[in-house]
C-alpha cells in the first residue's frame, strides 16, 4: 500500500513538473475591469479624433506593418474630431500564457463607443503583450449590426 501511495505521489508531482512548463488560462466577462486595453481604446480615439495618425500609429504593436496608414486615415476621416464621451465594454475575452519563450497576454474586448454628437460606434480590438512590446494587433471601427 505505501508502494502505491508513493508511486502516486510521484506520478502527481511528476504531472505538476510537466505542466508547469506552459500554462494557460482564458478569462472572460468578469475581467472586464482589468483590461488594459480600455484606456489605450481612449487614446487611440483621441489620436484618431485629433487626426493625430503618429499618436495612433504608436499605439500598435511592433508585429503590425507598416501599412496601417490607409486604415487609420479612414477611421479618423469616420470619426472626423468627435469625442468619445462614453465608452463601454460589452464583451471580452482575455487568452493569458507562460511558458519558455515569454509571458503574453492577449485581449480581445468589444466596445461600445457613444461619440459627442450621440452617434454609437462599435470597436473590436485585440490588444497584445508579449515579448516584442504592446499595443493593438488589430482595431476596427464596426457600422452597422453587431
Amino acid at each position: 500500500m505505501k508502494k502505491m501511495i508513493c508511486l502516486g505521489l510521484t506520478l502527481l508531482l511528476l504531472l505538476g513538473c510537466f505542466t508547469a512548463c506552459n500554462f494557460t488560462q482564458n478569462m472572460s466577462g468578469a475581467m472586464a475591469g482589468e483590461a488594459e486595453a480600455t484606456p489605450k481604446v481612449e487614446e487611440m480615439l483621441a489620436a484618431l479624433a485629433a487626426d493625430h495618425t503618429s499618436d495612433a500609429k504608436a499605439l500598435l504593436h511592433p508585429q503590425v506593418a507598416e501599412t496601417t496608414d490607409d486604415a487609420i486615415a479612414q477611421m479618423s476621416a469616420y470619426i472626423a474630431g468627435r469625442k468619445a464621451s462614453a465608452v463601454e465594454v460589452i464583451n471580452i475575452n482575455i487568452h493569458t500564457s507562460t511558458g519558455t519563450g515569454g509571458n503574453t497576454r492577449q485581449e480581445q474586448v468589444g466596445y461600445r463607443v457613444t461619440l459627442t454628437d450621440g452617434t454609437d460606434i462599435f470597436i473590436n480590438a485585440i490588444y497584445l503583450s508579449d515579448t516584442q512590446g504592446t499595443g493593438f494587433t488589430a482595431f476596427q471601427v464596426v457600422l452597422g449590426i453587431v
